[in-house]
């Protein structure tokens, strides 16, 4: 593998790349013209269409789309390039957490959203309230693209229906900047308990993600209503609340770069983004691992909200976020895993040969989706504010806050020095997904 000979060099290359097939969104509210339903084939660039690749829907679409995303959660051209090439006007407006996107999506004030991206474990209160409707999958023909596990039954979407589709997943595990903490592997959770590091280390201000830290800690599932477990894993919130530099789920890629704080409790894009901020001379001192005892995986998805306007173009969009090239630029930005198996062959290799952000099958069975605990949560909150001080609205305004910091550059190319690039060739995660392409 090539090492570029700085970070220059890295953006530079990079940057040749960024006029590609996809990348970016658009936000805030222009007005538009409003475009009537009309068939498929008459709308757009068909032979924009064709060059791409891209299936033209079997049915007709309306001429605008109104969606609700996370901030940065797509490159440059993944909105412009449906819009050139099925003729349709996209608004994008952006949240930071999966309550802001609840409190918008019940706006009476503003025109309703056609597409939303909750992530897993909010998808199931949607579905169960009738919030969002199901996708038609035979307006889907990419709906095969998903590993079978995502198609069938998933713990968030449990049916009758298919309420969401699976965007990017990941972990949550452990990140540092060397030049402040150095570990050995396996990592433990236990070095966020290590007062070596006392006044450099942060939580995740969420409720379940923190309590869930501790209770893997402990040996305990995540999503215990067990009240003793709950009480014992807050005792260790208590004991660690001494060593913080703070509860946050807003400034992980800024601490890691910043040298502000390490070892952090982080979701993992988060980590790899700080990674490709300091990389220099063919490396970067950020590193990322999930803990042994395992912990948690989240999927965030796309759900149409049960009053959108517009379904024919949000189906539209959908299985367009569903090709395999559109799909895998995404997870070459952010960083994350794709649920998308037909895009494997094009997400970069130093992404697809990370253990850490596709773990083989020994860590898999060690993660766990953050699940709906019933009235257990009670109990969760309770403990949470006892330990941590922080109360229940304090957790409702910060939990899961994606990092707004800029991502670095455009992604990394497979020519271009990756992180603990020299383990791939004998990680056991290789040859596994070797077997699955």
């Amino acid at each position: 593998m090539e090492v570029p000979r700085s970070r220059r060099s890295v953006l530079r290359r990079l940057a040749a790349t960024s006029g590609g097939f996809v990348a970016g969104c658009i936000g805030g509210r222009p007005v538009r013209r409003t475009r009537p339903l009309q068939s498929s084939t008459g709308r757009g660039n068909s032979v924009l269409r064709s060059q791409l690749g891209l299936s033209t829907p079997a049915y007709d679409i309306e001429g605008e789309l109104r969606v609700f995303q996370w901030k940065n959660y797509w490159p440059r051209e993944t909105v412009r390039t449906f819009e050139s090439a099925f003729g349709v006007d996209v608004t994008v407006d952006y949240y930071g957490s999966n309550e802001e996107m609840y409190r918008g999506l019940r706006d009476r004030g503003t025109a309703p959203y056609d597409l939303i991206f909750p992530s897993g474990y909010f998808v199931t209160g949607l579905a169960e309230r009738g919030e969002v409707a199901s996708f038609d999958l035979a307006k889907l023909p990419n709906w095969s693209n998903l590993e079978t596990r995502w198609q069938v039954n998933p713990p968030y979407d449990p049916g009758p229906g298919r309420h969401s589709v699976p965007y990017q997943w990941g972990t949550v595990g452990v990140g540092w900047n060397r030049e402040l903490a150095s570990f050995a592997d396996p990592v433990s959770w236990a070095v966020l308990w290590d007062p070596d590091y006392a006044g450099r280390i942060t939580m995740l201000n969420d409720v379940r993600q923190t309590l869930g830290v501790a209770l893997k800690r402990l040996g305990y599932s995540l999503n215990t209503t067990s009240e003793s477990e709950i009480r014992e894993a807050g005792e260790l919130l208590r004991e660690q609340r001494p060593l913080l530099r703070e509860y946050n789920s807003t400034n992980m890629v800024s601490n890691l770069v910043d040298r502000r704080a390490s070892p952090i409790h982080t979701w993992s894009g988060h980590a790899f983004v700080a990674y490709w901020h300091l990389f220099a001379d063919g490396g970067s001192p950020i590193e990322y691992r999930i803990p042994e005892e395992g912990g948690v995986m989240w999927v965030d998805t796309v759900a149409m909200p049960v009053d959108a306007r517009h379904p024919g173009a949000a189906h539209a969009f959908v299985d367009y976020l569903l090709d395999p090239r559109v799909n895998a630029s995404i997870s070459n930005y952010v960083f994350y895993a794709t649920p998308n198996e037909a895009a494997w062959p094009y997400v970069d290799d130093w992404i697809l040969e990370n253990p850490d952000i596709y773990p083989p099958p020994d860590r898999l069975e060690k993660l766990e989706f953050v699940r709906d605990v019933g009235p257990a949560i009670q109990t969760y909150d309770e403990v949470w504010e006892d330990a941590t001080g922080l109360s229940a609205s304090d957790r409702i305004r910060a939990s899961s806050a994606r990092d707004l910091w800029p991502m670095p550059v455009t992604p990394p190319r497979p020519d271009t020095a990756a992180p603990r690039a020299t383990e791939y060739a004998r990680s056991p995660a290789v040859s596994h997904l070797e077997a699955r392409r």
